[in-house]
């Protein structure tokens, strides 16, 4: 009896080969493929372990051979090309260890024999770091620090870069008061998602935004300013208009309105290089174009005059 439970053990733990399995159970390579549904030139590679099947087969193989599927997958595994060894390593620690040298990148980049940019690639994990360069790595920082043993500088060098806190600036705060998502938020302004997560993450809008922002985000633009640290032009602010400022100021205006040099063109009944001219300085917009000026940009008839260069007299152009 004890004999033969020890036969039944040894049977038990046998490691399954598929093609001694398929003959004694009287199958065919044909007759394993078409209950599988592969073709039968796969049956006799996976029989000679130079393929490896899906998971999804596994079960299939099993169910035709009368066997679990622990046995299929053991047979399987036996004839898995071994791992390829790891010629790169995670080396987003260097910057911890450099600066804990006070060294900089171009430093450990002259020291190691690569540019700079592949310190700044491996730190930010944007390349690994071959194996063969993490010695000289530990070499370099423990040689240099006794704390420093070749195994902490190993665990430190592939830990993880620090992750810098999300930052939720007043833009982010304001459209989070309003209740729109930035999605939502780039629709009313006509502008791309994209561009609003700049603004958020630091870039300033353009002005014609900023006036957009306040009108949507239900504040005024010196606020809106304020969050990018951007002072109203000049152009906005007409009790600092000085003479010979007017090129400026109807620069300052038209990009306030979100309005082209074709538009203004338009509106005055003159051409975009007479527009262009006025606003580099070059010309001088006669009485008549300035109250239309004025008027679109909802100003006083003879509100440019005090931005009129002196020797101008007010003349006009022709």
């Amino acid at each position: 009896m004890q004999a033969a439970s020890a036969d039944l053990g040894a049977t038990a733990v046998a490691p399954l080969d598929l093609r001694s399995r398929r003959g004694e159970l009287g199958l065919s390579a044909p007759d394993v493929a078409r209950s599988v549904g592969v073709q039968t030139a796969t049956v006799l590679r996976w029989e000679r372990g130079e393929r490896l099947p899906g998971p999804s087969v596994i079960d299939g193989l099993a169910q035709v051979l009368a066997t679990d599927r622990a046995a299929v997958v053991r047979f399987f595994d036996a004839h898995r090309p071994p791992a390829a060894p790891r010629t790169r390593v995670r080396a987003t620690g260097l910057r911890g260890l450099r600066r804990r040298q006070g060294w900089s990148a171009a430093y450990v980049a002259d020291r190691l024999g690569v540019p700079v940019a592949t310190v700044f690639n491996w730190e930010a994990g944007r390349a690994g770091m071959p194996v063969a360069m993490v010695p000289r790595v530990v070499d370099l920082m423990s040689g240099r620090d006794d704390a420093l043993t070749p195994h902490t500088v190993r665990t430190l060098l592939t830990r993880p870069r620090a992750q810098r806190p999300m930052r939720h600036g007043p833009l982010r705060r304001a459209r989070g008061r309003r209740g729109l998502s930035q999605q939502r938020l780039a629709d009313e302004l006509g502008v791309s998602r994209q561009l609003v997560g700049c603004w958020e993450r630091g870039l300033t809008p353009h002005i014609a935004h900023q006036r957009r922002l306040a009108r949507v985000l239900g504040t005024d633009v010196a606020t809106v300013s304020g969050w990018f640290a951007t002072p109203p032009p000049i152009g906005l602010r007409p009790a600092l208009w000085r003479p010979g400022d007017l090129g400026q100021v109807l620069r300052d205006l038209r990009a306030w309105s979100g309005l082209r040099q074709c538009d203004v063109a338009r509106h005055c009944g003159r051409s975009t290089a007479s527009v262009r001219a006025w606003e580099t300085g070059r010309t001088v917009p006669p009485a008549g174009q300035r109250e239309l000026l004025a008027d679109l940009f909802r100003l006083p008839p003879t509100a440019f005059d005090a931005a009129l260069p002196q020797a101008s007299g007010g003349g006009d152009e022709r």
